[in-house]
């Protein structure tokens, strides 16, 4: 009986305590596209950032900016990166890379410029007016959206 109890104590204070070792899972991930902030766009629906982010149709300037659309990229293999590309571009990285390719070769435009980190990302939407990116939620700070829009958000 004596034992009985013990082990109850025990399951009790293992479960309880925010430190026992049975894993949680990471918190979802939430990006965030974002525009320079002088930008007239205040929201775009997924359909639009694929649009506008691709070159699509007549999403190749910004309305009110008449100003050309600049899409933003990260360069390697990141997490941002891969659910931009799954949940609102709906392409392959190499799919991806293969339309701007034919643009580039069709019509001289160039492909997205592609950044090594989220802060080389708002830097250049910050200063480009014509940009249009991805980083991750949590790093839009007041400053930081005194400086860029966000236009729409998603979450994994």
């Amino acid at each position: 009986m004596k034992k009985a109890v013990s082990f109850l104590i025990l399951s009790l204070i293992f479960f309880l305590s925010p430190n026992h070792t049975i894993s949680k899972s990471p918190p979802a991930l939430e990006l965030a596209v974002i525009v320079h902030k002088d930008n007239p766009i205040e929201k775009l629906s997924i359909t639009e950032v694929r649009l506008y982010w691709m070159k699509r149709g007549t999403q190749k300037s910004w309305p009110g900016l008449k100003t050309t659309v600049l899409p933003v990229d990260r360069k390697g293999n990141i997490a941002e990166k891969t659910l931009f590309y799954k949940h609102i571009i709906k392409l392959s990285e190499a799919e991806v890379d293969s339309y701007f390719a034919a643009k580039q070769y069709q019509n001289s435009e160039p492909p997205p410029v592609k950044l090594n980190s989220d802060n080389e990302v708002i830097e250049y939407v910050a200063n480009n007016k014509g940009a249009i990116a991805f980083v991750k939620a949590s790093l839009l700070t007041d400053e930081i959206r005194s400086r860029v829009k966000l236009v729409t958000s998603i979450s994994e």
